[in-house]
C-alpha cells in the first residue's frame, strides 16, 4: 500500500477541514493510500518531519495557505526527499491552487489528488530560499504577511484590498541595479515581482501572460517609481490592465538575473516574509518538484 503524509495547518488548514476530514482521508483512502495525518505544532514543526521522515512516503499533502504549501515545498526540495506533493488550498487567497485551478472545496482537491496526473513544476530560488510562485518587494508585496490574521479570517479577500490601498499611500522606492541576459537596468523601483502564477495577493494581472510554469523561466515585473500622482494612477492602471511594457513597467521574462540594491529590501515570499536583502541572485530551478493535482 502507498503511505501519505497528510500535514494540515493548526489555523487556516484545520478551519478548512472541520467538517470534510473524513471524507478527505476516505478519499485518499479508497485511492489506496495508507494515510498519516500531522497537524502542525509550531515553528520547525514541519521542518524536522519532513527531514525525519519525509522520505517514508510516496506523497506528501498539505492542506492551508500558499506559506504552508511554500514550506512543504522548501523542505522536500532542501532536503533532496524524491517524493510527490499535493495541496489541498485552505488559505485566504489561495493564488497558486487558482492559477493552477486546484479546487478550493476540500473533497474536490482531494480528488483531483487522488486522480489526478504527476506534473513538474519550476520553483524560483531567491539568494537560495525556494519560492513556488512569486517573490516580490515594494508595492502590495507585504500585503499579505502584514495584514492582521483576525481581519484576514473575518473579512477574507478585502482585507489584503485594504492593506492595498495603504501601501499606495506609503509606497517607497529603491535605487536598483538589475542584471539579466545581457541586459542591464538602472533606476529608482516601487515594485518587483519574479512570479510564475497568473494571480497574486488574490488578484489576476493581465500583464502576466503566455505563463508556462515548467520552461525553466519566470516573469519579471519592474515599476519604475513615478514622478507625481498622475503617474502613480497611469501605472496602477497599466498593472492591473492589459498593457504592452512601457517606459514605467518592464516585463518580461528571466531564468537567471541579479539585483543590487544600496539598502536592504524587505522580500515576500510567497505571502509571507522572506528576509531583506541589499544583493539578490534569483534562479530558476526548472522542473524540481513533482505535484500532483
Amino acid at each position: 500500500m502507498k503511505k501519505m503524509l497528510f500535514i494540515i495547518n493548526a489555523v487556516s488548514g484545520r478551519l478548512a477541514l472541520e467538517d470534510t476530514l473524513m471524507r478527505v482521508v476516505e478519499i485518499f483512502a479508497k485511492s489506496g493510500y495508507d494515510v498519516n495525518i500531522h497537524l502542525t505544532k509550531g515553528e520547525n514543526d514541519v521542518e524536522l518531519l519532513i527531514k525525519d521522515h519525509g522520505h517514508e512516503y510516496d506523497l506528501v499533502v498539505c492542506c492551508g495557505g500558499d506559506g504552508t504549501l511554500n514550506e512543504v515545498v522548501t523542505h522536500v526540495y532542501n532536503f533532496g526527499i524524491e517524493t510527490k506533493i499535493g495541496y489541498i488550498p485552505g488559505g485566504t487567497t489561495n493564488d497558486f491552487a487558482c492559477t493552477h485551478k486546484i479546487d478550493t472545496v476540500t473533497t474536490g482537491a482531494a480528488t483531483q489528488i487522488a486522480e489526478g496526473l504527476v506534473r513538474e513544476v519550476d520553483i524560483g530560488l531567491l539568494n537560495g530560499k525556494p519560492f513556488v510562485y512569486v517573490a516580490a518587494f515594494g508595492l502590495f508585496s507585504d500585503v499579505s504577511y502584514m495584514t492582521d490574521r483576525s481581519l484576514k479570517q473575518n473579512m477574507g479577500h478585502a482585507a489584503y484590498v485594504i492593506e492595498g490601498i495603504k501601501s499606495v499611500i506609503k509606497a517607497k522606492s529603491y535605487k536598483l541595479k538589475i542584471e539579466y541576459d545581457d541586459n542591464v537596468i538602472d533606476g529608482d523601483f516601487i515594485l518587483g515581482m519574479i512570479s510564475n502564477s497568473k494571480r497574486i495577493g488574490g488578484f489576476e494581472l493581465p500583464i502576466l501572460k503566455n505563463i508556462l510554469y515548467d520552461d525553466g523561466e519566470m516573469e519579471v515585473t519592474l515599476v519604475r517609481k513615478p514622478k507625481n500622482a498622475g503617474e502613480t494612477q497611469k501605472i496602477l492602471n497599466k498593472v492591473i490592465a492589459p498593457s504592452n511594457e512601457s517606459d514605467m513597467i518592464y516585463a518580461f521574462k528571466a531564468s537567471k538575473l541579479r539585483i543590487t540594491s544600496d539598502q536592504e529590501i524587505p522580500w515576500s515570499i510567497d505571502g509571507e516574509y522572506g528576509g531583506s536583502f541589499s544583493e539578490m541572485d534569483i534562479i530558476v530551478d526548472c522542473g524540481a518538484v513533482d505535484m500532483v493535482f
